[in-house]
């Protein structure tokens, strides 16, 4: 029997008149949105495209952590950034790549391997970046923290 999920993120997306749009997470609560600058909007407004590389930077971290918790291994800390490129195909624009930089903190340098190994996992099962079109690169860098 196959494995199904129905996953429902709700949201209410709304603008009155004279106003900026507005989106109600379940979660986070209300953020205002808009197009992105390039696309005349508000370079203070959260847009779809950043959404978009957020959710891929996000479900990666998330992915890892959850490699990481199995493997019972402690990490100091995480930091990623992660960057989309956008091109105007023949059919209109889309993104065609996105890039995520990770870099980790580990306590212990006998488990540099190992996490690099989980990075690996988050990469190739981060449900996000497996359900996009465009091809998603990770990289992740680790540290060992000095004594």
């Amino acid at each position: 029997m196959k494995h199904k999920r129905i996953y429902i993120f709700e949201n209410a997306v709304y603008q009155e008149s004279g106003k900026s749009a507005k989106t109600v997470f379940s979660g986070p609560g209300e953020m205002e949105i808009g197009p992105a600058a390039e696309f005349n909007g508000k370079p203070e407004t959260l847009n779809p495209e950043e959404m978009f590389v957020a959710a891929i930077n996000s479900c990666i971290m998330t992915t890892f952590f959850y490699f990481v918790r199995k493997s019972n291994i402690e990490v100091l800390s995480y930091y990623s950034d992660a960057q989309g490129q956008v091109e105007k195909q023949k059919d209109g624009f889309r993104f065609t790549n996105v890039e995520v930089r990770a870099k980790i903190t580990l306590q212990q340098p006998d488990i540099a391997e190992k996490a690099r190994e989980l990075g690996k996992l988050a990469e190739k099962y981060c449900l996000v970046s497996r359900s996009v079109s465009c091809p998603v690169n990770y990289s992740l860098v680790v540290q060992v923290k000095e004594s």
